[in-house]
């Protein structure tokens, strides 16, 4: 009865998983709906945004390569708060080594929630800042992010500034995405457009009867639109990225239910198999008693 015992222990630890698990897929789940609706109606103006950026054709004004005197680069990283969301941040984080590690002593990372900061301290790369958010974040939370990324374009003190976060398809799809916000360069902005399905190549401004005209004038209109781009782009990526951390754990925990519930059904089996032995072992055993008595 010995093993009967441990194994119906697991099965009470396996349906004590079973319950927390489905707690958290439940929370997950309720979570998701609420950061889903706002990243989709968020997506919806950010897509009139980078139409907006093409048509006004904001490349011509920007800063040139030659004008950047510096060979460093700084990553800003958008990972999750928390674990038990399936490959939501190992995806993202091999994809940023791989990107990155030829040029590692050259590289600043940015962290948006400590599971990229815990990975890139133990990758020794240059952390300069971490921002942790609650979970309920609003844009005002990341004005530090913001004014950092700010403060370093207008110093010109990277060569390049990339963006790198986990974008939100559907349910059952992320895309490890990266997109460089500093400079901005046409065929970059192009290639991210195209990743989240925006098809914004064959927009022109031609097919439009706009007399437009800018104001003040154009150079603090262009500036203004670049600055106003990098700050919702950093929502929107916190935004995406939140989403698909809800929704990964969702599946994990769907995931990790089921699998439990197959187990206790196995153990269950395996439990009255060992339990049905050992009756069957004690009747034996009395009826040979009983017969050697007799005998």
């Amino acid at each position: 009865m010995a093993n009967a015992k441990a194994i119906k222990s697991k099965i009470k630890s396996i349906w004590n998983i079973q319950k927390i698990t489905s707690a958290l897929e439940v929370v997950s789940t309720v979570k998701l709906q609420k950061v889903k609706e706002k990243a989709e109606n968020f997506k919806e103006y950010m897509t009139e945004f980078l139409y907006i950026l093409d048509m006004v054709d904001l490349w011509k004004i920007l800063w040139q390569k030659e004008d950047i005197k510096s060979e460093k680069v700084l990553i800003v990283v958008v990972s999750s708060e928390k674990w038990l969301c399936g490959s939501l941040n190992s995806k993202l984080f091999k994809k940023i080594y791989d990107d990155t590690r030829a040029n590692k002593e050259n590289i600043d990372v940015l962290c948006i929630w400590k599971k990229a900061l815990e990975f890139f301290t133990r990758s020794w790369y240059n952390v300069i800042w971490t921002e942790n958010l609650k979970d309920n974040f609003d844009e005002k939370d990341l004005n530090t992010v913001k004014w950092i990324v700010s403060k370093s374009i207008d110093e010109k003190k990277y060569k390049n500034i990339k963006i790198y976060y986990n974008y939100f398809k559907n349910t059952m799809s992320q895309i490890p995405s990266c997109l460089q916000i500093f400079p901005l360069e046409k065929e970059n902005f192009y290639e991210f457009a195209k990743m989240i399905e925006l098809d914004i190549s064959s927009i022109t401004i031609n097919e439009f009867n706009w007399d437009i005209i800018i104001e003040p004038s154009e150079s603090d209109y262009y500036e203004f639109v670049y600055k106003k781009f990098i700050s919702d782009m950093i929502y929107w990526a916190v935004l995406e990225n939140k989403a698909w951390e809800h929704a990964s754990r969702m599946i994990a925990m769907k995931n990790a239910k089921d699998n439990s519930i197959d187990l206790q059904k196995t153990l269950t089996v395996k439990y009255n198999k060992q339990r049905q032995a050992s009756v069957t072992q004690e009747i034996s055993e009395i009826v040979g008693a009983k017969s050697a008595m007799e005998g």
